[in-house]
């Protein structure tokens, strides 16, 4: 399947997501706030997962773990039975993070570049525990080509966590990377948006057992156990090779375009004076803004 579209969608939203890391961290109230509910050096609680029996009877005293679009919230508690975990904290926009990070003089570990749908470009098959994702499933290019990339570098048995805001880029008027919707619908993980729908738990029928829950707070959480390899047609190495190199060639393509670029850079000018300017209003205004935006 042919994903050049969805993926120049996703570089014409970095400056979107940029400018809201910037603008949270730029601002010392908010950012005091975002650290207030970070649960970063916190013990790791996570909704419908008892994370420290899962990890506690693994047979591997060091255990690998992921937390995979995990920009710069740092939501994943580090603290799992009761001592510090080794997370690797992995994101495409890794190298803006990494310079906000030091920008602000913030006291975190550095974010490691990996995209989602090349997971397995990153770290090898079969040499990873959990995958946390929170919030950023529904932020990618290919959200199912993610998924199935989470479970070819899981060990048999690991686990893959989503949890999301249930039906976030259509709350968000498909805003910047919102393009993808997550929800439950008859106990079953559904993913789609204006163009695609696919059920989840039905194609993962044989390779991963998927557990799917609503918070009391309106979010979408399931647990993908992977039970068995992922077969060819799913994952072929030189298809993901492939995928990076024209994602690579896309990219070039994108900025080398005047047009292209001068919009890029339009995107970005007005992103961070937006972002700016709504860090300054109250939260209400802010959620009835989006209401009607999303309209």
């Amino acid at each position: 399947m042919d994903t050049t579209d969805d993926f120049r969608r996703w570089l014409s939203g970095i400056p979107y997501e940029v400018a809201f890391w910037r603008s949270y961290y730029g601002n010392r109230r908010r950012r005091r706030d975002l650290f207030s509910w970070s649960l970063y050096g916190k013990p790791c609680v996570l909704d419908g997962f008892d994370i420290d029996a899962y990890i506690g009877g693994l047979a591997s005293g060091n255990p690998k773990i992921l937390d995979v679009g995990c920009a710069l919230s740092y939501a994943f508690g580090n603290i799992i039975c009761g001592k510090p975990a080794d997370v690797s904290y992995v994101d495409p926009l890794a190298p803006f993070y990494n310079k906000i990070l030091l920008r602000y003089n913030i006291e975190r570990p550095a974010i490691e570049f990996g995209m989602i749908e090349c997971l397995s470009g990153s770290f090898a098959p079969e040499s990873v525990d959990f995958i946390h994702v929170r919030n950023a499933l529904d932020h990618c290019a290919d959200p199912f080509a993610g998924i199935i990339q989470c479970l070819v570098v899981l060990r048999e048995g690991g686990v893959l966590y989503l949890n999301h805001f249930v039906n976030e880029a259509q709350n968000e008027a498909y805003r910047g990377f919102h393009q993808f919707n997550l929800c439950m619908r008859d106990g079953r993980l559904i993913l789609w948006n204006r163009s695609v729908e696919i059920d989840v738990t039905e194609r993962l029928q044989g390779i991963a057992d998927v557990v799917t829950t609503l918070t009391p707070e309106g979010r979408v959480v399931a647990v993908i156990t992977r039970k068995a390899p992922v077969p060819r047609e799913l994952y072929d190495p030189r298809a993901v090779a492939m995928r990076m190199t024209g994602d690579m060639m896309t990219t070039v393509e994108y900025f080398h375009s005047l047009p292209t670029s001068a919009a890029y850079q339009m995107k970005r000018l007005v992103s961070t004076v937006g972002h700016r300017t709504m860090r300054l209003l109250p939260l209400g205004l802010l959620k009835r803004i989006k209401r009607i935006a999303g309209k």
